[in-house]
């Protein structure tokens, strides 16, 4: 019997958003700390989803619609 457990993107997602909250909830964080919450939580699920293969550019553009030197200079990064 096997103890490999499976999720769907849906369910990796809902988790990913849930952790952040449950960091946010408890550690008070800028702008720019949330920013970057919210793209780990992205980034899980697009990496997850591209099967380990997405790199930080479509990441980004996928979920933000930006390129990515856009997306870090709008957050000042």
């Amino acid at each position: 019997m096997s103890d490999t457990k499976e999720y769907t993107e849906q369910q990796v997602s809902q988790a990913a958003s849930a952790a952040m909250d449950l960091i946010l909830a408890e550690i008070e964080c800028d702008q720019e700390w949330e920013d970057l919450l919210s793209l780990m939580a992205n980034a899980t699920v697009t990496v997850l989803t591209s099967e380990l293969s997405a790199d930080l550019e479509e990441v980004v553009q996928e979920n933000y619609g930006q390129e990515l030197e856009e997306f870090k200079s709008d957050r000042g990064f």
